[in-house]
């Protein structure tokens, strides 16, 4: 390891920027978490610009570290990739998107089933402040679906994965950075961190086997562009959606 940063110093700051606000984030959360403070229901505007904004600069870092450490972008993952592994890659790829997009469509023709999403999604507590509170504010959501889908890949899948690989085998280096993408997400609370675990898994999976990121970034910004339309669809046509967390807190809708 101290080996790892004299040598590679451009590889330490990349990494240690992410953890950094990695371990930033899960506190702010649990922070808020314990206080419970009243939260009242609004658009989620503020919450995309900054995590828009992080994530932007984050993957600019980890481009920033890889480039300058010696490496190029295809070594990082920006390459169509070659073999058998790659054909295995998008066909896990195609075949999970295609279970979303049946699964999206079943939700659009099922009333009931569109009642039993909305009970789930909006009397948990664990709608998390980066979902759209109204119909008209969904176009947001699907600008940092897009985002995160591109930005999220290079952070926590290609540079992640790739430097901790240069420190341990590449399967423990994948385990380690779906760990960690997992918790970078706990402000889903529970339930979240349960919907995204076998895509991080699909994700992280069809990189290894690759060694391209382009099967992960078209899964990543499918399945957080279809949860914003889920979430148009159960949303009411006028004004904002009420969740547990809100109502308890006695919010007033708009």
């Amino acid at each position: 390891m101290e080996t790892f940063i004299q040598t590679e110093p451009e590889l330490v700051i990349g990494l240690g920027a992410i953890m950094f606000l990695w371990v930033c984030g899960i506190a702010s959360d649990v922070h808020r978490r314990i206080r419970k403070p009243v939260r009242p229901t609004r658009s989620p505007f503020i919450h995309w610009i900054v995590t828009a904004s992080l994530l932007w600069l984050l993957c600019g870092v980890s481009l920033w570290a890889w480039l300058n450490s010696g490496r190029s972008l295809e070594a990082l993952g920006f390459a169509w990739g070659e073999g058998f592994g790659v054909y295995a890659a998008w066909a896990i790829a195609l075949g999970f998107m295609s279970l979303q997009i049946a699964q999206l469509s079943a939700i659009r023709r099922d009333a009931e089933l569109q009642g039993t999403l909305r009970q789930s999604m909006f009397g948990s507590g664990d709608y998390d402040a980066l979902m759209p509170r109204r119909r008209r504010d969904c176009w947001g959501f699907f600008l940092v679906a897009v985002t995160a889908g591109i930005t999220e890949e290079v952070i926590f899948r290609a540079f992640l994965i790739s430097v901790l690989a240069l420190l341990m085998p590449l399967w423990a280096a994948a385990v380690l950075a779906v760990g960690v993408f997992i918790l970078a997400h706990i402000y889903q609370g529970l339930q979240g961190l349960m919907r995204i675990l076998p895509v991080t898994i699909i994700m992280t999976l069809t990189y290894v086997l690759s060694g391209s990121l382009w099967p992960g970034i078209i899964v990543h910004m499918a399945v957080d562009v279809m949860a914003g339309v889920i979430a148009w669809m159960l949303l009411p046509r006028d004004g904002f959606i009420l969740v547990e967390d809100e109502a308890a807190a006695g919010a007033v809708p708009a």
